[in-house]
């Protein structure tokens, strides 16, 4: 190998290590630490109360979430989920983490498809609740009629458009989404963590 190119393989081994060096610190530092904490760990808490709300001190729980490598901020909502609700009352909690098969379509508040939440019901007949952090399900008039029982769902929803027919159909009992409602309720600088729920999320029930 003549010297020029000894020297450009070097450059090129060189440049791979700072392009690995760089990726590891986004994923490992700056995206661990750029989501607001004290906003997601407060949508997890919100989502404990309205369990609280919607069955009681006690009961069966089923969370529906994924693998939180890629997403700190779901990791900090199922956290502050699970320590609120063990503060609020007695549940048996069953974690299901989806493979989303690295697709896109997966996020926080979407992704959920109706065929996978049909076989999660269905395989949790006795849970008095479902929690979804990746969204709710599209579901069509087949799919409702596959479902073993009638579920009650918590829902983190970045989109509402197919919410009006789950509550219609009476599937969805609450969904805490991104706001939609203007002028936001609460000061115009949130400074608590439920000033900043409330200016970029809100509840949305049947009623």
């Amino acid at each position: 190998m003549t010297p020029e190119g000894k020297r450009g393989l070097t450059a090129a081994a060189a440049g791979a290590v700072i392009i690995a060096s760089c990726t590891w610190i986004y994923f490992t530092q700056i995206r661990a630490v750029k989501h607001n904490v004290a906003l997601h760990q407060r949508i997890g808490e919100v989502i404990a109360e309205q369990t609280a709300e919607l069955i009681g001190r006690k009961g069966r729980v089923v969370t529906i979430a994924m693998e939180t490598k890629e997403w700190p901020e779901l990791k900090t909502q199922l956290a502050a989920f699970h320590t609120r609700l063990k503060a609020l009352g007695t549940y048996e909690v069953r974690d299901y983490e989806m493979d989303t098969k690295d697709q896109p379509k997966y996020s926080v508040g979407s992704g959920l498809s109706g065929r996978r939440y049909i076989r999660t019901v269905n395989k949790n007949t006795n849970a008095n609740v479902f929690i979804s952090f990746i969204g709710a399900p599209r579901l069509n008039k087949e799919e409702r009629a596959e479902l073993a029982i009638k579920p009650r769902l918590i829902a983190e929803a970045r989109a509402v458009d197919n919410l009006p027919s789950l509550f219609q159909h009476q599937l969805l009992d609450v969904a805490v989404v991104s706001r939609f409602q203007y002028p936001s309720p609460g000061p115009e600088n949130p400074k608590t963590p439920q000033d900043w729920f409330a200016k970029r999320y809100q509840i949305v029930t049947a009623t």
